[in-house]
């Protein structure tokens, strides 16, 4: 949210404020009352876009990272198990498949590593009997496709997260239009009927209205003091 936005929005919320301390100027008025329930409504939509504009995506990277590292430790050990079979059975595709070191799963881009996962999986369920040799137990197989399943899910957050902080930063000068027009179409026109039977309202609505520019980082300067006077 840039500083035009907050600043048309903190306009808003200035605005509420003085229509709901003095609400019994205009609460009689149903086209005035409609009126507001809707400016009020616009500022909770910009509200909801704003906090999730700022949604910040180092939890769910965070999680991704978990899920990743979850996975590639029990890959890891099923390859491992696997690969002996491979060697009795003289199975070169299958050794070719789980011939992987920690640190090549950790080189392996997300696509790559859930692939392998998938393909190491699906041997390791097909092999159950013969990996139970091994102390592989059902337990161990089920650890393996819930990482894989996790792992999965969470590989696409930050992005989900991102895409949704984009939307919303679309949206955004969306609603902050519909809130400005809500006031110079209808509240503004509306409270201006009462300038003569409420003139002291409708001054200070006025004054609520004002935009007022804060920038977003306020330096201030000190000026240089003049020089002294000349003896």
């Amino acid at each position: 949210m840039n500083t035009d936005q907050t600043n048309r929005i903190n306009m808003f919320k200035t605005v509420r404020e003085y229509l709901n301390q003095n609400n019994a100027v205009w609460n009689g008025m149903p086209t005035m009352v409609a009126a507001v329930a809707q400016f009020n409504g616009r500022i909770v939509g910009i509200d909801q876009a704003a906090q999730k504009q700022e949604a910040p995506t180092f939890g769910a990277t965070l999680d991704k990272e978990t899920a990743r590292n979850t996975l590639e430790d029990v890959l890891f050990l099923m390859s491992e198990a696997l690969g002996v079979l491979a060697h009795n059975t003289n199975d070169g595709p299958l050794r070719a498949l789980t011939d992987i070191s920690r640190s090549a799963l950790d080189g392996m881009t997300d696509e790559d590593l859930s692939n392998r996962a998938t393909n190491v999986l699906t041997q390791v369920q097909g092999r159950a009997g013969e990996l139970e040799e091994m102390n592989v137990t059902l337990t161990m197989i089920n650890e393996f496709v819930e990482a894989r399943n996790n792992f999965n899910a969470a590989k696409v957050q930050p992005r989900t997260v991102a895409a949704n902080r984009k939307a919303q930063t679309e949206s955004l000068p969306s609603l902050i239009r519909d809130a400005s027009g809500l006031l110079r179409n209808q509240i503004d026109r509306l409270v201006n009927l009462s300038s003569r039977s409420h003139p002291d309202f409708v001054a200070g609505y006025r004054g609520a209205r004002v935009i007022v520019n804060r920038p977003a980082t306020l330096t201030t300067q000190t000026p240089n003091p003049p020089p002294p006077p000349n003896p």
